[in-house]
């Protein structure tokens, strides 16, 4: 089976000051950082997948795939090599979902290489108090595995359209330049949890793992809460829950991969080991992957 690995992976986490940096700065910076980690050319990027939400002055076209191409100078000029760039939306999941379709891309034979960004940002000049994502930014590079049980195995995603209704984001035009207006249920975590252990059940059945099998699990840092009652949730013990929720803030598209960046670079997550990624979005979505370090 051919996987699909992360091969570098880098992070614009959130910042303290008076400063308030865009979701294209937080982009760049990210992707920057991950091209220098990485042993690719920015030439050799075939796709480029951005899946942040909340951008620079509510921009919805051109894509912003296309501006973070600019901004790293990923063949931008017509020299032989062209990069597919294009957004991807779904809040919480979408960068899970966008490792889905690089991976599933590259089963194909289609590319080799490829890319996912993210970054939120509010751009608003009078933030809505209640907008909770500290402004952040990741970026991984993904390639064909050159050993066999390194990188990405099954995905699973769930959507619960009934309970859409409890986390809604929109872009009111009531104020001159728009403004985003977010409402969340205080049932939401609640809803996500239930969620949740469809989709772990549905991926360990596909890789036809036992959840013994798990090394860490590593989810969207939606709140300390959401985080200590998840093990529970999914049937697997608290202590293999990584909990880096009283340092990195929910941040929405960027949370899984900031975590999953912090908890190697740490050295908490080791190579070698089993990793399920577990990521809540809007819709009401959830979705899971194995990853093998």
């Amino acid at each position: 089976m051919i996987r699909c690995r992360l091969e570098s992976l880098g992070s614009s986490l959130p910042r303290e000051g008076l400063l308030r940096w865009g979701s294209l700065w937080h982009a760049t910076r990210a992707g920057s950082e991950c091209l220098a980690r990485s042993h690719y050319r920015r030439s050799d990027i075939e796709v480029l997948i951005n899946t942040g939400v909340h951008r620079d002055g509510h921009v919805c076209e051109p894509a912003i795939a296309s501006h973070v191409l600019r901004a790293l100078d990923i063949n931008v000029e017509f020299r032989g090599a062209r990069t597919l760039g294009f957004d991807l939306l779904n809040g919480g999941c979408g960068m899970l979902n966008a490792a889905h379709v690089l991976a599933t891309m590259m089963q194909a034979g289609e590319i080799r290489v490829g890319m996912l960004v993210s970054s939120e940002a509010n751009s608003d000049a009078e933030p809505d108090p209640a907008f909770p994502y500290a402004a952040s930014g990741a970026a991984a590079v993904l390639d064909i595995s050159p050993f066999p049980h390194e990188g990405f195995g099954a995905f699973a995603f769930r959507t619960h359209d009934e309970h859409a209704e409890l986390y809604t984001s929109v872009v009111s035009l009531a104020r001159p330049r728009g403004r985003i207006v977010l409402r969340r249920s205080a049932e939401l975590e609640e809803r996500y949890l239930a969620c949740a252990g469809e989709v772990v059940e549905e991926v360990l059945a596909r890789e036809e793992l036992g959840r013994e099998r798990i090394d860490h699990v590593i989810p969207a840092q939606l709140s300390p809460a959401f985080v200590a009652r998840l093990g529970a949730a999914i049937g697997l013990p608290r202590e293999k829950v990584v909990d880096l929720s009283d340092r990195l803030p929910d941040t929405l598209s960027t949370s899984v991969f900031l975590a999953l960046h912090e908890s190697r670079r740490s050295g908490r997550v080791r190579a070698g080991e089993r990793v399920l990624l577990l990521a809540c979005g809007s819709g009401l979505s959830v979705g899971a992957a194995l990853y093998q370090v």
